[in-house]
């Protein structure tokens, strides 16, 4: 099986990184949220990664040009066996790759043009992106999101469910909590323990931009959550953190890469390709599906643009129309 694309595995910046901590006070400074920070500085981390590998001549911004920009754009849609986007820790690059989604490449270019504006305006230089177009999104009928089928999803919940130690009573309630709820893996990887309440089959969330919103779920996601918070009192980490997840054996939280690698082991012990993303694609369709309301499903995920609606509701789009088809009987019994 493919491994995970190697997003996160950066290399060193080099020279470039003290005008990245520069920019990163800066950021600070207007009270972008931290989600926003982190990404934005990801993405000139990423593209002074690959400045270093691909153009090792340059030595500062100040000689960054716009086919350089150009270049990294096309560079992060190449695909490629081995996969070429893993700048560091190159024998371990996945065997393959279709490289980096229209989606993420647009995030990276307005990333990136961010820095760019704050990097101009700081020294007094033209701006790239001037020249530049941030390449474009994923258009609203193209590559749906993938979900899972109500067999795999199924396959997933009751894998965990079979077995009653530490670890699968954590990840039936991870993956009943994230299957019911549609929660970003940043907003299910921070919960505290008071942040949820199984009773009131309620969830405290903090979700981009810093802001807060109460998540409903299920009667099975409440269950499942009850046998691990039973579980999660006996753990000798549960009075040392306030943390809702916890490791099997370490004595802290677990972080979003820790959930990410929990989920994704349950699914390649069946052979699902899964992350937690896919999930809330799942949740979105299934919602869409059942004949939810979009203005509902909205606020549930903490969406304030009808943009997101569009992307995420493509999956089941299709489904949807072939329902509404069987239902108005085109023919009228011709």
């Amino acid at each position: 099986m493919t491994r995970r694309h190697p997003k996160v595995r950066r290399p060193d910046p080099g020279a470039y990184q003290t005008w990245i901590n520069s920019w990163t006070l800066s950021l600070q400074a207007v009270r972008r949220s931290p989600k926003t920070v982190a990404t934005y500085v990801d993405a000139a981390a990423f593209f002074a990664g690959w400045l270093l590998a691909e153009n090792p001549a340059l030595t500062d911004w100040d000689q960054v040009g716009r086919d350089h920009l150009r270049g990294f754009f096309a560079w992060l849609a190449q695909a490629g066996r081995p996969c070429p986007h893993a700048l560091r820790d190159l024998a371990d690059a996945p065997e393959s790759c279709e490289g980096y989604g229209k989606g993420y490449v647009n995030q990276v270019g307005r990333s990136l043009q961010q820095f760019f504006t704050w990097y101009a305006a700081e020294e007094d230089l033209p701006n790239l992106f001037d020249k530049v177009e941030v390449p474009p999104p994923p258009k609203s009928d193209e590559n749906p999101p993938a979900v899972l089928t109500a067999e795999q999803l199924g396959a997933l919940i009751k894998d965990a469910e079979r077995a009653r130690d530490f670890e699968s009573r954590r990840d039936a309630a991870i993956l009943r909590l994230f299957a019911a709820s549609g929660l970003r893996l940043s907003e299910l990887a921070l919960l505290g323990v008071d942040a949820v309440d199984p009773h009131a089959r309620t969830a405290t969330v903090t979700g981009k931009g810093n802001r807060q919103r109460t998540v409903p779920f299920d009667q099975r996601a409440a269950l499942a959550l009850d046998r691990y918070l039973r579980l999660r009192a006996k753990h000798p980490a549960a009075g040392l953190t306030p943390a809702l997840w916890l490791g099997v054996r370490r004595k802290t939280g677990m972080t979003s890469n820790g959930v990410y690698q929990a989920i994704t082991r349950r699914g390649r012990r069946l052979g699902i390709p899964i992350h937690p993303h896919i999930l809330r694609h799942t949740w979105v369709s299934r919602w869409l599906d059942a004949g939810g309301a979009e203005g509902d499903l909205m606020c549930l995920a903490g969406w304030d643009s009808p943009q997101m609606l569009r992307h995420y509701g493509r999956s089941a789009r299709a489904v949807r129309a072939r329902r509404a088809y069987d239902r108005v009987d085109v023919m009228g019994g011709i």
